[in-house]
């Protein structure tokens, strides 16, 4: 069974099991198609890259934590994936959909300590136009990385999906023109985690009742709140006295 993470304005948030994967890719592929491509074809390349994404979620469950948004009814609105690579034996997607060129692994960790790779990022159709869902998830997605004082985050990413996150002060920055795949053009694409800290900062209060300690004194009082329950998953935010803090 999912364990269950928190609610949000009618979405509730679960980290997914292993038995989820196969509902997760699923939804993944037909958002996709029908995001990019105007509606879903149960063709030879629908089928070929469905089996590919599902082969790949079971080989890297264990090393990542994958989050699924859920309606009232229990339908899945949205997901994304968040895997730390620093002791992944896997090679990254990026490398295997933009050969190994376009990123090198080692010289990342050695410049920014952690390295970390989010995927399978899709939100319904009828939860994209405001954005919430979207901040909601890319805010669990993110988080760990500020556990640790360095870190940089790589993804693949379609070129309206980088230029919504360019928006909203996500400092994504290209590394290459792209190529296609799952129905729409797709980028790889990398942030540090300074380059994360303005969307963090700006949309913090949707995901944690917390402030952040090392840098409370100059943060507005809207970031500044006190504890609720929530299930915070992976033990990514301590727990102090009177607040759950994520540190900067």
């Amino acid at each position: 069974m999912d364990r269950f993470i928190t609610n949000y304005e009618g979405v509730s948030l679960w980290q997914a099991t292993r038995s989820t994967v196969s509902d997760i890719v699923q939804f993944v592929i037909d958002e996709n198609y029908k995001h990019h491509q105007g509606g879903v074809t149960h063709d030879d390349v629908y089928l070929k890259e469905t089996f590919s994404v599902l082969m790949e979620e079971l080989e890297m469950f264990d090393y990542s934590s994958t989050i699924v948004a859920r309606d009232f009814m229990g339908e899945i609105v949205g997901v994304i994936r968040t895997s730390h690579w620093n002791n992944n034996p896997h090679k990254l997607p990026m490398q295997v959909l933009f050969g190994e060129d376009v990123v090198t692994p080692s010289e990342l960790i050695a410049c920014y300590q952690h390295l970390w790779h989010i995927g399978r990022f899709a939100v319904k159709q009828e939860y994209s136009n405001k954005g919430m869902l979207f901040k909601l998830l890319m805010l669990y997605a993110i988080s760990p990385i500020f556990k640790y004082r360095e870190g940089v985050l790589l993804a693949e990413t379609d070129a309206k999906l980088l230029r919504v996150m360019q928006a909203l002060s996500i400092d994504a920055r290209p590394l290459s023109t792209g190529r296609e795949y799952i129905g729409s053009l797709t980028i790889p694409m990398m942030a540090t985690k300074a380059g994360l800290t303005p969307f963090l900062l700006n949309n913090i209060s949707m995901a944690f009742d917390l402030h952040v300690e090392e840098l409370s004194h100059r943060l507005p009082e809207r970031v500044k709140k006190t504890e609720s329950e929530q299930n915070y998953p992976f033990g990514y935010c301590v727990v102090g006295k009177t607040t759950r803090t994520l540190p900067l």
